[in-house]
């Protein structure tokens, strides 16, 4: 979505989009995007025990699979710069690489996500050497974009890499107005989440609501999102009570938002996510900003939302991975007016300082004209 309202929604580049992306059609975007895919007897191989291996030469040597109506479209366009997604690590990031080689023209990649996010594809013996390739195409690209600071850290020394965050929601332009909070303690409080239910989000969202049930805590919980991986028993109950609403478009979310006392967000503390966790950073983050809503941030201290939050102050910060402990933080919070005030007063100062989108173009659309003016 990023690059959607970079490239797309804002008018200053003019481009071709190559995808290997399955059902793009769906989305009915305002161009006609050139549809690759792997060669059918590729495909084939895939589908049979040589997957692992299979897939680790892709991430290898991607390049070797370009198609040639690509090569052709791209050499008709005559872009100055060719710009791909680099992280999560993909072949056709190497097959853009192949593009801006052959077109004598600077490669632009972004790192979004570290190379194994959300899944390792190849066998096991080609792990190190294919980290070692992702950390050398950072190295090769003209121009390195990373999502975080976290992501620049742990990729290296680069003449031309810059911390290049996602694009979240505009915030309303109408002047933040001081939010009466209802210190009544009879009432129901409502923590909301909205986003990717997968991974440890479904986990972390199920042991917080049964500590909270189990303490009889007057707190109303609403999540919205999709591909939750919390248990059969508690997606069922989730259902049947109300507190999930399914996946919802954002301006439904940012009304739901609107009524919350609390927006939580979530980072996973197992050890084999930490990499992720130090180099990701979450739009939903930047998204929350714009609610104008008090946030609590749940996650281990290196990771990069904590990170921000605690330099902005714009957030509670939770880092102990014990529901109990995240349950009477929130409830803390909830209790404490001016607090939630003041977190939200240095979530907008957040915002404006380094997040708000025009600032976010216009680095990108800086950093390309300085390249290309080379």
């Amino acid at each position: 979505m990023t690059f959607y309202r970079h490239f797309v929604e804002k008018k200053d580049f003019n481009i071709i989009v190559a995808t290997n992306s399955p059902n793009v059609e769906k989305f009915h975007l305002p161009y006609q995007p050139i549809r690759f895919d792997l060669p059918k007897w590729w495909r084939r191989l895939s589908n049979t025990r040589l997957h692992p291996w299979i897939a680790g030469f892709q991430s290898l040597h991607g390049e070797w699979l370009l198609p040639k109506h690509v090569m052709d479209a791209a050499s008709q366009f005559q872009p100055d710069v060719v710009f791909t997604m680099a992280g999560s690590w993909d072949w056709t990031a190497l097959a853009a690489r192949k593009v801006a080689k052959k077109l004598g023209v600077p490669l632009v990649a972004s790192f979004n996500d570290w190379y194994d996010y959300p899944w390792f594809r190849g066998h096991p013996s080609q792990r190190q050497a294919i980290e070692n390739r992702f950390k050398r195409f950072y190295r090769e690209a003209d121009l390195a974009l990373c999502t975080s600071e976290g992501m620049r850290e742990e990729l290296g020394p680069h003449p031309n890499a810059h911390v290049w965050y996602p694009s979240g929601a505009a915030m309303p332009d109408t002047p933040l107005q001081k939010i009466c909070f209802d210190q009544s303690i009879t009432q129901s409080y409502t923590v909301l989440f909205g986003g990717s239910l997968g991974e440890w989000h479904g986990p972390m969202l199920e042991e917080l609501v049964n500590v909270c049930k189990s303490q009889n805590l007057p707190i109303r919980f609403r999540f919205f999102g999709s591909l939750a991986t919390w248990s059969p028993a508690f997606d069922k109950m989730v259902r049947e009570s109300g507190i999930y609403g399914g996946h919802i478009p954002f301006e439904q979310l940012a009304n739901e938002a609107a009524t919350a006392d609390v927006l939580l967000l979530l980072m996973g503390f197992d050890p084999s996510v930490a990499h992720i966790q130090r180099t990701s950073f979450k739009t939903k983050f930047l998204d929350y900003l714009t609610f104008r809503r008090p946030i609590l941030v749940w996650g281990p201290e290196y990771c990069s939302a904590i990170r921000t939050a605690r330099e902005f102050d714009s957030a509670e910060c939770v880092t102990e991975p014990a529901a109990d402990q995240c349950v009477k933080a929130l409830w803390n919070l909830i209790g404490r007016k001016e607090k939630k005030e003041q977190l939200i007063q240095n979530a907008e100062a957040m915002y404006h300082d380094r997040f708000h989108p025009d600032k976010i173009h216009q680095k990108i659309l800086d950093e390309i004209f300085a390249l290309s003016c080379r």
